[in-house]
């Protein structure tokens, strides 16, 4: 399995806090199993659930994909709305704790500006589908916002909204870095949501609202033909 090189920053910590405490309390004969059960299994599992957060699966397509006509999901999770906003298409895309939090290109292009946003950080998960884009969390969360441009000069932009806890988004990208579709160009640690516009509105919607989503293998929609 592959993983995210974020996880050393949380894992490292957790690891020599944990043998630190070991050697600490470290049982007598009387004792060990109790211990054992009670101390070791339980921290031992926790940093295997944190390591499993950091997971970064490497992606293809799946079937039916067209270059340069297929959009691809930004990131695990869910699609929780699909909008139109000054001409553009839309789409939100919630994560749980589950997910691979790994941020990745939706479509090819050109980065133009890296924006960091402070602000709040709302209770992101579980939103009523199509009901909550406009919710607190939507609108207020701290965020980073990486505006691309594709190749016929059309902008186009990436939210990366950060949750409640842990409050960490991280662009991987600067300005002038030319992108592919599918390239992993961030993530954000822990529960958080992605908002990604897309040029134009002639889209045909291939996945269903709810429907949960795999970063960089989903084909979410396609261009229309002409």
């Amino acid at each position: 399995m592959k993983f995210n090189k974020e996880m050393w920053w949380w894992i490292t910590p957790c690891i020599l806090a944990d043998i630190g405490w070991h050697f600490i309390s470290l049982p007598t004969k009387y004792n060990i199993w109790a211990y054992f059960f009670l101390i070791t299994l339980p921290t031992t599992i926790g940093i295997i659930l944190l390591a499993s957060f950091f997971r970064d699966p490497d992606r293809e397509p799946e079937a039916g994909y067209e270059k340069d006509i297929s959009i691809l999901s930004p990131t695990d999770g869910y699609l929780i709305a699909i909008e139109k906003e000054e001409g553009n298409l839309v789409l939100f895309i919630e994560m749980h704790y589950n997910d691979a939090h790994v941020a990745r290109a939706h479509l090819s292009g050109t980065v133009i500006n890296v924006t960091r946003i402070g602000g709040a950080h709302h209770w992101v998960y579980f939103f009523k589908k199509q009901e909550d884009t406009k919710s607190l969390a939507i609108r207020k969360n701290a965020r980073a916002i990486i505006e691309f441009e594709d190749n016929l000069g059309r902008k186009f932009l990436y939210y990366l909204i950060c949750g409640a806890f842990f409050r960490r988004a991280k662009p991987y990208v600067e300005i002038g870095d030319k992108i592919q579709q599918g390239q992993r160009i961030g993530m954000i640690v822990f529960g958080s949501t992605i908002k990604i516009t897309i040029p134009g509105v002639d889209y045909d919607i291939i996945s269903k609202i709810g429907e949960k989503v795999k970063g960089g293998h989903t084909i979410i929609c396609k261009k229309k033909s002409e």
